[in-house]
């Protein structure tokens, strides 16, 4: 397997070609998987159909004005307002296209059993070959839904993730664990966004810190500022709909998207499931000693 590329396959894998990526910690695309499985999603998550299961259901929508949620602001960690609105809401403010507005609909909270039961029966509840080789249900599923603005800087997940393409594309910025050396890590003053009642957008500081990475693989990076990313390898893929890619846990990863061109579709949707890392895994043991090491070479120890 080169370690230079993620790997792609065309075909519905068994248990045991799976379990070869988990062992390895490599990343995998399964083209087309999510129409070999008949995901009901891929045919069914339209425009008219997301209005008519949940027009008027309350949900969560992370807003920015940027599409620059959960990432560094003039060097502070900047999270999104968060509005409670109908879906009708929602999808009626995407087709606006507000200039200095930008929604996603990204709550990471298990919302498909959640605020988007309703959609439930047509996203199977887990990828079958890869529920063998984990040995367990998935822990989350989450239904992502923006538009080409919203972009997910590096980070990294305790979970497997099994994320599937349902409408547009995904574009993944993909780096190993084993490069959190070259990535720059500090911590960065905390802060979210807020908007006024007439719509202007300020930042309300916190009184917290959080690790963060400063970089972005997507763009020209500041080799003077940031000279360990000379040595990084990163890896770049891009799903489109009914792609599944496999990340394992605990790679850093950078998530951009476009929306789709179709008219009863003009979005990017995506559905993912989350299954647990094993905390007595060697991919835990390795992401902590590779921390420890950078830490320790920064001067820094892990925070509490």
């Amino acid at each position: 397997m080169n370690p230079s590329y993620v790997e792609e396959l065309h075909a519905l894998p068994t248990p045991a070609e799976f379990a070869r990526f988990v062992q390895r910690n490599r990343p995998v695309v399964f083209r087309g998987l999510g129409f070999e499985l008949a995901i009901p999603a891929l045919k069914k998550w339209d425009e008219s159909y997301l209005r008519e299961k949940l027009g008027e259901s309350e949900l969560k929508i992370a807003a920015t004005p940027l599409g620059n949620a959960d990432s560094l602001v003039n060097e502070t960690f900047v999270e999104p307002a968060y509005l409670s609105m109908t879906m009708n809401t929602f999808l009626d403010r995407m087709k606006e296209k507000k200039a200095d507005e930008v929604l996603y609909l990204q709550s990471q909270n298990d919302n498909l059993h959640e605020e988007l039961k309703d959609l439930l029966d047509d996203a199977t509840s887990d990828i079958p070959f890869a529920t063998e080789v984990f040995g367990a249900q998935p822990d989350v599923a989450n239904v992502w839904i923006g538009d080409d603005r919203s972009v997910t800087s590096v980070h990294k997940d305790p979970y497997e993730n099994l994320y599937l393409v349902v409408h547009g594309t995904k574009t993944f910025h993909l780096l190993p664990l084993t490069e959190f050396y070259c990535l720059h890590e500090r911590l960065y003053s905390t802060a979210s966004y807020k908007r006024a009642s007439q719509g202007e957008w300020s930042i309300e500081r916190h009184d917290s810190q959080i690790p963060w990475i400063p970089i972005d693989p997507a763009e020209s990076v500041d080799l003077e500022r940031f000279p360990r990313f000379k040595h990084a390898q990163v890896l770049t893929v891009t799903l489109s709909r009914g792609d599944v890619l496999y990340l394992p846990a605990l790679w850093f990863h950078r998530v951009s998207q476009t929306a789709s061109r179709d008219p009863q579709a003009p979005l990017a949707v995506a559905v993912n499931w989350w299954y647990d890392l094993a905390y007595d895994s060697p991919t835990w043991t390795l992401s902590n000693l590779v921390r420890k090491m950078t830490l320790a070479l920064d001067g820094r120890v892990e925070e509490t």
